[in-house]
């Protein structure tokens, strides 16, 4: 999709636009019973009628059977999947099927035991963890799995010996962990620096896409230079988790297969397929023909799919929002000169209506954003400054900060033009029209916006490494724990972190250490409300909505017992998934 010319009067406002919209583009070509929109939701608000399914918390294998496969469907291919470097959702599904975490999670965000026999005991200085592993574990090659792997996959993250090796969370890693060692084959002692409140969660568990161990015996071969471009990442010749690889067809589908060396028991299932399908849209009728088992779904096809009698669906609260991203470094890009502009960041927002936004583009299954975390978590609160939606003042707000309308109606100011390329990824229909909507709305103000699908591993390495972008509209899901250092803070620019924008505040900074070192879940709480007060102020990646979560599981496949913790990495139920038919 090209530029749009502001001068074009399609639509007289916003709402007009959004109507004709749904008539024009959500019902037409899909045919049968597809004729319905194609958006995703993501998943923040508990679903009063979910037309059958269940609340995926519960598992019976009296009745399971051994064998078959189940395919799960998503319209995206991996990215990477060593747990070193992981950064979005999808690649994570697969990776923690491969290598296991010292802890779990639950639906609850209750930690759990996983390799660790417990969760360990903190000393009494806030500063020592201590794991004790099962005995027995071995890697898929019948090495012994130990405290070595251990301490060596964690020495990655943060030894300066290994700082080639470019870890997503060495910032973090650097500044909080002291030391990590092997006491004996089944001890490990991680000593922190200073006391760092959700290092469990953050560093132990998977859910936030590290905490995988690696085995040593093999990726310590590796100059750390080498690390981030082996072959290994992404087809892995030694796991220790319940499945094992098998083939990777790029672009079409990653096959993995039952690990009968895993710890935990032999899976009952013999294989799983991660197939990227065209939409989740589309995931909604493949659901119904049988050709996946598993897949989230769009909103705009929820109720047709409520009619199938072959498919439950599943709906849950989940944390999640759907954002957008200003680039707001110059040696990026030249167009952090209008981004730059706190004044047109703020214009912006306020030009969004975000109430209809939730009602249309969503179909109701989300609802407006009004702070930058989502609304489950348990440290968001409402900041005093929020963003009505005002076309009248958003206009206003551009007029006065110097950007000024030209006869062809697009904005400028000191020979700068308000026009700028709005990236999201692509197969994610909601967010290819959400991007159109906002392109859209932001042309009655005077910005000329072109919106461009990417395929989500090469935005995900735009937003995280190369940042050679002006835009993005992305979703994220979030981490057990409120800290948003990987988002906000300075030192997460770049190297598969995630602040994108290239956002600096030494006052966040500060903040954000102070949260992560207060235990006081209170006093945290209040460190948190002050950094959301100052984010809404400043706006470098403004939230949009807090999308609700929709799963569609075959009749066949059961106990997968998705959740809003555990809908990805950690997935404690896995081992008792089973398919009726044994097919």
């Amino acid at each position: 999709m090209g530029r749009r010319d502001v001068s074009e009067n399609d639509f007289s406002n916003f709402e007009d636009f959004l109507d004709a919209w749904s008539r024009r583009d959500f019902l037409r070509g899909m045919g049968g019973s597809l004729a319905f929109t194609t958006f995703l939701a993501g998943g923040m608000e508990l679903l009063a009628a979910c037309g059958g399914g269940n609340s995926g918390t519960q598992t019976n294998t009296q009745n399971a059977k051994r064998g078959g496969h189940v395919v799960e469907g998503n319209p995206t291919d991996i990215a990477n999947l060593n747990p070193l470097y992981i950064n979005d959702v999808y690649s994570q599904t697969i990776a923690y099927r491969l290598y296991d975490a010292l802890l779990s999670i639950d639906n609850q965000a209750n930690l759990l035991p996983n390799l660790a026999t417990d969760v360990p005991k903190v000393s009494s200085d806030g500063l020592s963890y201590t794991f004790k592993l099962h005995k027995g574990v071995q890697w898929s090659d019948g090495q012994p799995l130990t405290a070595d792997d251990v301490a060596f996959t964690y020495q990655l993250m943060y030894a300066p010996e290994w700082k080639g090796a470019k870890a997503r969370y060495r910032p973090q890693a650097e500044q909080y962990i002291q030391s990590v060692t092997a006491a004996d084959p089944q001890t490990v002692v991680i000593k922190t620096t200073k006391v760092f409140a959700p290092f469990l969660i953050t560093f132990c568990t998977g859910t936030s896409g590290t905490g995988g161990i690696l085995p040593k015996h093999v990726w310590e071969k590796l100059r750390p230079e080498a690390m981030p471009s082996s072959e290994m990442n992404n087809l892995p010749t030694v796991v220790s988790g319940a499945m094992a690889p098998v083939k990777w067809d790029k672009g079409s589908q990653y096959v993995i297969k039952r690990n009968d060396n895993w710890f935990r028991g032999k899976t009952y299932i013999d294989q799983h397929v991660f197939k990227v399908t065209p939409s989740f849209v589309a995931n909604a009728n493949l659901l119904k023909t049988g050709e996946i088992d598993i897949g989230v779904v769009d909103n705009s096809v929820w109720d047709d799919l409520g009619n199938s009698q072959s498919v439950n669906r599943v709906g849950f609260t989940r944390p999640s929002y759907d954002y957008y991203l200003h680039n707001l470094d110059a040696s990026k890009t030249p167009k952090a000169a209008i981004f730059g502009d706190s004044q047109v960041r703020k214009a912006l927002y306020t030009a969004l209506d975000k109430k209809k936004i939730a009602d249309k583009v969503y179909f109701g299954q989300a609802t407006p954003a009004d702070s930058i975390m989502s609304s489950a978590q348990w440290a968001h609160t409402t900041p005093k400054t929020q963003y009505p939606y005002d076309l009248a003042k958003a206009n206003k707000m551009l007029d006065d900060a110097g950007w000024k309308k030209g006869p062809d109606g697009i904005r400028s100011k000191g020979g700068v033009k308000m026009e700028w390329e709005l990236r999201t990824n692509a197969g994610n229909a909601v967010r290819e029209t959400l991007i159109t909507v906002l392109a859209d709305q932001w042309k009655q103000i005077g910005a000329n916006v072109a919106t461009k699908p990417v395929q989500f591993p090469q935005l995900v390495t735009q937003l995280s490494q190369t940042r050679d972008f002006e835009m993005i509209l992305l979703g994220i899901s979030e981490n057990a724990d409120p800290d948003q250092t990987q988002y906000y803070k300075s030192t997460s620019i770049g190297n598969g972190a995630l602040n994108g924008s290239g956002y600096k505040n030494p006052e966040i900074d500060s903040l954000l250490d102070e949260g992560v070192q207060t235990v006081d879940r209170n006093k945290r709480k209040d460190v948190y409300a002050k950094i959301q007060d100052i984010l809404m102020q400043d706006l470098p990646t403004p939230l949009v909505t807090y999308p609700k979560g929709l799963w569609g599981i075959s009749k066949r496949v059961q106990n997968f017992g998705v959740g809003p913790w555990n809908q990805y990495g950690a997935r404690p139920w896995y081992k008792d998934v089973y398919v009726s038919d044994g097919k």
